[in-house]
């Protein structure tokens, strides 16, 4: 499923407001990179890296405690 690139402009624009009503300003570069970051891992199909090396590890230790 692709993300609506209008859905995107509209939310990134609505969510900067918010964040500069919040105090964010242009030198808080790490928070604007974060946010473009975030809207811009919306549009991605695949799944985060090691998610599922993660998922699997919990599994293996749920298992062992459970014996």
């Amino acid at each position: 499923m692709s993300a609506d690139p209008e859905v995107l402009r509209r939310l990134a624009r609505e969510s900067g407001r918010l964040l500069g009503e919040l105090g964010v300003r242009p030198e808080d570069s790490a928070w604007i990179r974060q946010h473009a970051e975030t809207i811009e891992s919306l549009t991605r199909r695949e799944p985060r890296p090691g998610l599922f090396a993660r998922l699997r590890r919990l599994l293996l230790r749920v298992a062992r405690k459970s014996r």
